[in-house]
C-alpha cells in the first residue's frame, strides 16, 4: 500500500528477554494537512456560501463537486488500504478469517454492555443536559428494550464477510491531504484499547464506520462555529450540513464499494452490508456518548442524533 509515510525505520529496547518497541521513523510526506482540518476549512466556506446565494445555485456549486471528489479518492485509499491488510494469507497475523459464532457475542455483547452502562448514566445526568439532548436521551432510552434484539438483526450469526486487520482508529484526522489524494496515518489504533485488542481482527466496516462517524463531527463543529457569527434563520445552515454530510458519506461508500475487489471483505448485499454498517456504526456511537459525557457534555448530541438515527429507522430498502 502505497498511500502511506514510508518506514524508515524503528527503535525497540530489548531487556531481562522481553523486547518492546520506543519508536518509528517515517519519511517526510508534504501534505496541506490533515482531513478534519481541511474538512473544517471547506465546511466554513461552504457554510457562507449557503448564506449568501439561493439554495438551487448553492448545490450546484464548484466547493461540493470539488469535495465529493475528494471522497471519492478517500474511498478508493480506503479500500486499497483494506485489501492490502487482508493480502497475506501466509502471514497469520494479517490472514483474513472467517467470522464465527464467538466473534458475534464477543461484539454484539460489547456493544450491549457499554449501552446500558452509558443509558444508565444518560438516565442519571438527565436533569443536568439541556432541553434537545434530553429529547434525544429519552428517545434512545425508549428502545431500550428491543435493542438486543435489534443488534441481533443489524448482526446475525452467518454473516457473509471476513474478518482482518484493520485501522482501528480511522477518522479525517488519520488521513493527510496530499495535492488531489489522501496518505492514511497513525496505525497503532485507539489508545485507550489494550495492544492485544487493537491487533484483533474485525470486519472492514468498523474503519468504514469510524470515517463516517468523524464526518458527521465534521458537520456539527461546522454548525457551532457559524452559529457563533449569527444565527441560524429558519434551520437552513443546519439543512445543508445535513444534506452535506449524507451526500459526502454516499460518494465516499460508492468508490469504496466499487473499489473493493475482495468478496471476503464486505456482504455482497446491500441490505446485509448496511446492516453491518449500522452495527458499528452504533458500537462507534455509544463509545462516544460515553466519551463526551465523561470530556465534552456540549457534543453529546453529535453520537446522541448519530445513535438515534439508526435506531429509530426501518428496515432499509435495497439499493
Amino acid at each position: 500500500f502505497s498511500h502511506t509515510p514510508p518506514l524508515l525505520g524503528s527503535v525497540e529496547l530489548e531487556e531481562n528477554g522481553a523486547r518492546g518497541a520506543v519508536a518509528v521513523v517515517h519519511g517526510f510526506v508534504e501534505n496541506q494537512g490533515d482531513a478534519w482540518t481541511v474538512t473544517g476549512a471547506y465546511l466554513d466556506r461552504f457554510v457562507e456560501e449557503q448564506r449568501l446565494l439561493t439554495a438551487e445555485a448553492a448545490e450546484e456549486s464548484d466547493e461540493q463537486a470539488a469535495y465529493e471528489l475528494r471522497m471519492h479518492h478517500v474511498g478508493r485509499r480506503v479500500a486499497e488500504l483494506q485489501l492490502a491488510l487482508a493480502s497475506r494469507d501466509d502471514v497469520p497475523d494479517f490472514a483474513p478469517e472467517a467470522i464465527i459464532a464467538a466473534d458475534i457475542r464477543t461484539w454484539t455483547d460489547g456493544v450491549l454492555q457499554r449501552a446500558n452502562r452509558t443509558l444508565d448514566e444518560l438516565a442519571d445526568r438527565r436533569s443536568d443536559l439541556t432541553e434537545n439532548d434530553r429529547q434525544l436521551v429519552d428517545a434512545l432510552l425508549s428502545c431500550r428494550g428491543a435493542l438486543p434484539a435489534r443488534l441481533r438483526e443489524l448482526l446475525p450469526e452467518n454473516l457473509d464477510a471476513m474478518k482482518i486487520r484493520h485501522h482501528g482508529d480511522f477518522h479525517l484526522g488519520q488521513m493527510l491531504i496530499v495535492k488531489d489524494d489522501v496518505f492514511i496515518i497513525d496505525f497503532e489504533g485507539e489508545p485507550r484499547r489494550s495492544i492485544e485488542d487493537r491487533r484483533r481482527k474485525a470486519p472492514a466496516a468498523r474503519d468504514v464506520a469510524g470515517l463516517i462517524r468523524s464526518i458527521d463531527y465534521s458537520a456539527t463543529a461546522a454548525l457551532e462555529r457559524a452559529l457563533r457569527s449569527a444565527p441560524d434563520e429558519h434551520g437552513k445552515i443546519a439543512r445543508a450540513l445535513d444534506g452535506w454530510r449524507e451526500r459526502s458519506i454516499a460518494a465516499f461508500l460508492s468508490v469504496y464499494r466499487q473499489s473493493l475487489s475482495d468478496a471476503r471483505l464486505w456482504p455482497q448485499s446491500f441490505e446485509d452490508a448496511d446492516r453491518l454498517l449500522d452495527f458499528f456504526l452504533l458500537e462507534k456511537a455509544f463509545y462516544e456518548i460515553e466519551y463526551e459525557l465523561a470530556h465534552r457534555p456540549d457534543w453529546l448530541r453529535v453520537p446522541l442524533a448519530g445513535t438515534w438515527r439508526i435506531l429509530s429507522r426501518s428496515e432499509r430498502a435495497p439499493e
